[in-house]
């Protein structure tokens, strides 16, 4: 009995003892476990210090608000809040060293011997920002076209933003002797100065340049963009105690980049400090898809469309279309009726009425015709056999326009491209020249589908063309507008290049 005792005292205690050893066991662990488990939530779900980055001050209120909504949307997937200090271009850099700020907001990539100086400072290998650099001038006939232009213009003042590294050693290698430098302190600096003709041309970045000329102060003065020298991509830099997030945050801003969150900031920021985007109007004998669908953007009319509207919106405009004739869409144009249309091939005499932009696209113009109707051409002579259809009032090639104007080649003329593809299938013509993807994409929305099985092109091309924006020049606002329209659209194809790496 005693032994039996003793053996349920021995066993009570082996449970007792088990008991406290688990209770104490996860006590200890805790913080590992806790540790562990904060590696395995969601970053945006953990509550840490702000990361504090400083800002160069631009100059330029709707750069900055943009840089800080991108900076602000990036950091929170990375489970940190934002905020930043306005800073001298020549103290981001010793501030952010020392610690003081956690990082720096854009920096061109840093030469070696730079980097020895801020030996804490880690560089996140996606950049946030392209900077595009500009020379502005009250003088129109500046052209330039690259750095080595600018010793073109011999006994003037050159200005740029001071504190600027890579600029002023491409300006020193780059200028000639008889030009004086000036060092502003930021770009509104310069373009005042420039405004009030103190310097001959200022060399700024063109996205802050073109946002501080729309201010009141420079509305009644006239500064031309005169021409690109270069683009430079710009770095976050972080200080080495955030080391671990430089992957993670370059990650962020290529997915930003490619899912264009990054335009609709640039966007916010410029309606918040411009306030509601300006109205231009553009017309067009291009005819939307007749029936809207999903993939309306990606017809030609619909790509065309949107460039033209995303380069616009770019520069704090909204575009809205009118659709008419080829003709008519062209006169109304020239006419002032509307601020411009699309699209439409560069000519001398069509320089006399509008302002061209830069290109829109490029695309090829072919001969339509049958399958059942027997057509082939390598020259000119090869057509006389045949009766074309034109779209009145268009020029196509100037040698090919030249034989129908003489009546050397016969021809038929109809309002729209549609017309003649209706013409081809009553057997009125032989075969009409449209713009390659917009000869199909009529086709394909404005036949049945038996009828458009019929049609068919030449794989000669007449001519491939650039095809542009043209703004009259019977409104007086759009010499300034074109420029802002290219700028635009140089901005958005630098967004695009950089969506598709």
């Amino acid at each position: 009995m005693r032994h039996k005792t003793m053996a349920i005292k021995k066993t009570v205690l082996i449970l007792w003892v088990s008991i406290v050893c688990s209770l104490l066991i996860p006590a200890a662990d805790e913080p590992a476990a806790q540790e562990n488990d904060l590696a395995h939530r969601p970053l945006e779900q953990i509550d840490r210090e702000p990361i504090v980055f400083a800002m160069h001050n631009f100059g330029c209120d709707m750069c900055n608000r943009a840089m800080e909504l991108i900076y602000k949307d990036a950091f929170s997937r990375l489970g940190y809040s934002f905020a930043y200090n306005l800073y001298p271009l020549k103290r981001s850099l010793p501030e952010s060293n020392a610690g003081r700020m956690d990082g720096v907001c854009a920096r061109a990539q840093m030469p070696q011997a730079l980097q020895k100086q801020y030996p804490n400072l880690i560089q996140v290998k996606e950049p946030i920002w392209e900077s595009h650099f500009c020379v502005y001038s009250m003088r129109p006939d500046i052209q330039v076209d690259g750095w080595q232009d600018l010793k073109k213009y011999k006994n003037s003042v050159i200005g740029f933003n001071n504190g600027c590294i890579y600029l002023d050693r491409m300006i020193r290698q780059y200028r000639s002797k008889s030009q004086t430098l000036y060092g502003a302190l930021n770009s509104t600096q310069g373009l005042r100065m420039l405004a009030s003709n103190r310097i001959g041309t200022f060399i700024g970045v063109s996205g802050a340049a073109d946002s501080i000329l729309k201010k009141e102060e420079f509305k009644d003065k006239i500064v031309y963009n005169t021409g690109s020298l270069g683009t430079l991509p710009l770095y976050p830099y972080l200080n080495k105690k955030y080391a671990h997030l430089a992957p993670p945050l370059a990650s962020v801003l290529k997915e930003m980049k490619q899912t264009h969150i990054i335009d609709r900031y640039v966007f916010m920021a410029q309606k918040e400090v411009f306030g509601p985007a300006k109205k231009i109007t553009i017309s067009t004998g291009f005819q939307p898809p007749q029936h809207a669908s999903r993939n309306s953007a990606a017809s030609f009319s619909g790509k065309v469309s949107d460039i033209v509207t995303r380069a616009f919106a770019l520069e704090n405009y909204q575009a809205s279309f009118i659709f008419r004739s080829r003709l008519t869409a062209f006169n109304m144009a020239k006419d002032g009726l509307v601020d411009g249309t699309i699209l439409w091939r560069k000519t001398k005499n069509r320089n006399n009425y509008f302002y061209f932009s830069k290109p829109l696209i490029t695309a090829d113009i072919v001969f339509f015709h049958l399958k059942s109707k027997k057509f082939d051409w390598q020259v000119l002579d090869d057509l006389e056999r045949y009766r074309a259809g034109i779209v009145e009032g268009l020029l196509y090639e100037d040698l090919f326009d030249a034989a129908v104007f003489s009546g050397r080649l016969l021809s038929e003329t109809a309002e729209n491209e549609y017309a003649n593809l209706k013409k081809l299938v009553s057997g009125e013509i032989d075969y009409t020249p449209v713009t390659l993807e917009n000869g199909y994409e009529v086709i394909k929305n404005r036949f049945p589908i038996k009828t458009a099985a019929l049609f068919t092109h030449h794989p000669k091309p007449l001519i491939r063309h650039k095809f542009y924006l043209l703004l009259s020049k019977q409104i007086k606002e759009n010499q300034k507008r074109i420029a802002e329209f290219n700028q635009g659209l140089y901005q958005l194809k630098r967004m695009n290049a950089a969506g598709a790496k």
